[in-house]
């Protein structure tokens, strides 16, 4: 009887000791998986990063400096980058080293970005020509920054001013910003490609019907203002007829602003 109870007790002991060593697993395990942050799904970068991340590698590489160096102007909000299936290739048609053309080859589009790399100065594309051979004269001229749609009035931010080999330019080219101020795109127009003045025209900034602002210069120096009556539409610089509704005399004004004219 005395040897059974032994046998008991050691069973007991050997049972209870398994049992800790159990529990002691478990617990080691539970402490190590919440231990264990949980991973995060990597962030997938928009077409948009792809696209400023290659151009900024592109024109680190070129210019010999660190990326981070590389400044990137902000496109127009109504441009869409599209992801493109292959490499994006990079060059600089112009001389100007401030415009990059960024070109996909699946789907097919092209992109211009502005960049500048800060602590140097502007620099111009080298083009390696015989000594013999003179360098062909080059001429500014206004180029689409964006890409310009029929019907789309102009601001200085639609174009930039690039120099161009003058024996492949085109007549009637546009060289100043100023000429853009008030006009309307009468054709579209790829970025990249210069502006000639048939591809713009005035816009309308009075329309008849509508009450402007004329002003007068007198011949004493100062300036009399008044509300007119437009008799019709009228475009930047030209002459439009006008009506004062208080005495019912007609003037003539010509256009200077949206609903603002210079009386003659």
């Amino acid at each position: 009887m005395k040897n059974a109870l032994q046998i008991l007790c050691r069973l007991l002991d050997q049972w209870v000791a398994r049992g800790l060593l159990m529990g002691c697993a478990i617990c080691l395990f539970s402490a190590s998986s919440m231990a264990a942050p949980a991973a995060k799904p990597a962030a997938v970068a928009t077409p948009l990063q792809v696209m400023q991340s290659s151009v900024k590698n592109w024109v680190a590489q070129s210019r010999k400096v660190s990326a981070d160096q590389v400044l990137l102007a902000p496109l127009d909000s109504r441009v869409e980058v599209r992801a493109c299936d292959k490499a994006l290739s990079m060059d600089q048609p112009f001389s100007s080293v401030e415009s990059v053309r960024v070109q996909c080859s699946q789907p097919v589009w092209q992109q211009y970005v502005r960049v500048s790399v800060a602590g140097k100065a502007p620099e111009t594309v080298a083009t390696a020509r015989p000594n013999l051979l003179p360098e062909p004269p080059k001429r500014w001229v206004l180029v689409a920054s964006v890409p310009l749609q029929r019907g789309m009035t102009l601001n200085e931010t639609h174009v930039e001013r690039v120099q161009v080999d003058t024996s492949t330019l085109l007549v009637n080219v546009l060289e100043q910003a100023s000429e853009v101020m008030h006009a309307e795109v009468v054709r579209d127009v790829r970025p990249g490609v210069p502006l000639r003045s048939h591809d713009i025209r005035p816009t309308v900034l009075v329309k008849r019907g509508q009450m402007v602002l004329l002003s007068v210069v007198q011949p004493q120096g100062f300036q009399i203002s008044a509300r007119v009556e437009a008799m019709q539409d009228g475009r930047f610089g030209e002459l439009i007829k006008l009506k004062n509704r208080d005495s019912g005399r007609e003037l003539s004004g010509r256009v200077q602003g949206p609903n603002q004219l210079v009386g003659l």
